[in-house]
C-alpha cells in the first residue's frame, strides 16, 4: 500500500515535498507516513507547483482543470482553461507560476498555453505556436518571458509583458527525425536569464542560449519564421527518456536531470561536463524536483516510490525513500521553507 516502508525518518528535514500519482496528491515531511493526502482531481495529475510563499499548491490534470489547494488539502480555487478535445475537456499537461506568483501558466493537449491573472481572477492571455500538446513550461526569472515545450519536441519562448509575441524557438528533434522527442523537462536558469535547459524523450539534455532573439539580434529563422535559439551543448548521458531537468537555486553552474534508465546526472554547465551520476538499477524515474535549498533532490519512480537524496553526502543511496503512490509518481514539487517551519493556510502568492 502507498505510504509504507520508508527507508528512514529524517531528522534534518528538507522542505515539504508534494508528490502526485493516480491516487491523488501526498505531502511528505520526512516522516514514516504522508503528512496529508488529498484528491483534487478526477484523473491523473500531470504537474505540481507551489506558490513563492508556499501557501498554495497548483496541480494540473488530465481531467482538464488546474486546482489550487491549501496546504491542508482544502480547495482554494479551480481554473478551467476551457481547452476542448474530441471527447471533452483537453488534458492540462503542465503548469507553472510566475516568480512572484501573481500569474499562472497552463499548457494543454490542444497545443495552447493559457495565462491566468490570479489577482484579477481572470484568463489574461492565450499563447499559440505549437503543433502538439504543451507538456512543459518555465517562467523566466525576470517574468518577461515564458518558455513552453511540446510533445513534438519544439520549444517556444513567448514575451508576455509589453508587446506579447513569440520571440524565438528551439527544435530538440533533428530534421526528419522519427520517434518520440517530447520535451519532458524545461527550466530557465535562475542565474543566466537567457539560458534554458531541456530534457527530451530520447534522453538528450540540451543547453540553449536565447540572448540574441530576446535582445533583438539576428538568428537563423526556424519554423514559422521565428529566430532560432542557439544550442550551446548536448549531453547524452541517459539511455532512456529524460523525465525532468532542474537548475540548482544556489550553485550557478549546476544542472541535474533524471531518466527512465534509473540514472540521475549532475552537470557543470560552465565546463560542459558530467560531474556526478547516481544510479538506481531497479528504478525507472518518472519525476524530479530540486529543493530551493540546493541540498536535497527528490525523484519519483514508475513503481510509485519516492526518494530524497542529500547532496552533501558521498553516499549514493537515498537519505529517505517510501512507497508514495500505488502507480507511477507523475509529479513532484518542494516548498521553499523547511518542512518543519513552512507556513500553512492563506491565499495565493
Amino acid at each position: 500500500e502507498a505510504g509504507e516502508g520508508p527507508r528512514a525518518t529524517l531528522t534534518h528535514m528538507p522542505p515539504l515535498l508534494a508528490t502526485a500519482g493516480d491516487d491523488g496528491v501526498a505531502l511528505w515531511d520526512g516522516g514514516a507516513v504522508a503528512r496529508r493526502r488529498f484528491s483534487p482531481h478526477a484523473a491523473q495529475v500531470s504537474a505540481l507547483r507551489w506558490t513563492a510563499n508556499d501557501r498554495v499548491l497548483a496541480s494540473s490534470s488530465h481531467d482538464g482543470s488546474v486546482v489550487l489547494s491549501e496546504r491542508d488539502g482544502s480547495l482554494f480555487d479551480t481554473l478551467r482553461p476551457q481547452a476542448r478535445g474530441p471527447d471533452g475537456p483537453a488534458p492540462v499537461l503542465s503548469v507553472t507560476w510566475s516568480p512572484a506568483s501573481r500569474y499562472l501558466a497552463s499548457g494543454s493537449a490542444d497545443a495552447l498555453v493559457r495565462i491566468f491573472d490570479l489577482q484579477k481572477r481572470e484568463h489574461a492571455l492565450t499563447l499559440r505556436g505549437h503543433r502538439a500538446g504543451v507538456c512543459a513550461l518555465s517562467w523566466s526569472p525576470s517574468e518577461v518571458h515564458v518558455a513552453s515545450a511540446s510533445t513534438a519536441g519544439d520549444v517556444i519562448v513567448h514575451r508576455v509583458q509589453g508587446s506579447v509575441a513569440a520571440v524565438c524557438r528551439a527544435d530538440t528533434a533533428p530534421p526528419g527525425a522519427r520517434g518520440d522527442h517530447a520535451v519532458r523537462g524545461l527550466h530557465w536558469s535562475p542565474f543566466h536569464p537567457t539560458k534554458l535547459a531541456t530534457g527530451s524523450e530520447d534522453g538528450v539534455v540540451s543547453l540553449w542560449e536565447t540572448a540574441a532573439p530576446l535582445r533583438g539580434g539576428s538568428h537563423a529563422a526556424g519554423a514559422a519564421g521565428l529566430p532560432r535559439a542557439v544550442q550551446l551543448h548536448k549531453f547524452e548521458a541517459h539511455s532512456a527518456a529524460c523525465c525532468g531537468v532542474a537548475w540548482s537555486a544556489v550553485n550557478h553552474h549546476l544542472l541535474v536531470s533524471a531518466a527512465a534508465d534509473g540514472s540521475i546526472v549532475f552537470y557543470d554547465t560552465t565546463r560542459l561536463a558530467v560531474v556526478r551520476t547516481l544510479w538506481s538499477s531497479d528504478q525507472s524515474f518518472t519525476s524530479l524536483a530540486f529543493a530551493p535549498d540546493g541540498l536535497h533532490l527528490a525523484c519519483g519512480a514508475a513503481d510509485g516510490s519516492a526518494c530524497i537524496f542529500d547532496l552533501r553526502s558521498s553516499d549514493d543511496s537515498p537519505l529517505w525513500s517510501t512507497r508514495a503512490h500505488d502507480g507511477p509518481v507523475s509529479a513532484m514539487a518542494f516548498q521553499r521553507a523547511s518542512g518543519a517551519e513552512s507556513p500553512g493556510g492563506g491565499g495565493g502568492g
